[in-house]
């Protein structure tokens, strides 16, 4: 998937959940050029700030959004 579609997605879906995506476009994109590229190689959006078990179902938790989005969102005011 091309990343701007996915940035676009993402943004989309984040505020119909209540979330925002990080401001900075430069990292926004970031994010979306390393969900895009997880979404090649594994075949689903892997959190790029985790790494992978090895397959879909030792990775559930760190599927976008991840399981740790909101204790990140508690402890650090945000999250990858």
């Amino acid at each position: 998937m091309d990343p701007k579609q996915l940035l676009e997605t993402l943004d989309r879906d984040a505020e119909a959940g209540g979330y925002h995506i990080n401001p900075d476009p430069d990292f926004a994109m970031e994010l979306a050029e390393g969900l895009a590229a997880n979404l090649e190689r594994y075949g689903y959006p892997l959190c790029p700030c985790r790494l992978s078990g090895g397959s879909k179902e030792a990775d559930l938790d760190i599927i976008c959004p991840c399981d740790y989005r909101d204790p990140d969102l508690e402890e650090y005011d945000t999250c990858y």
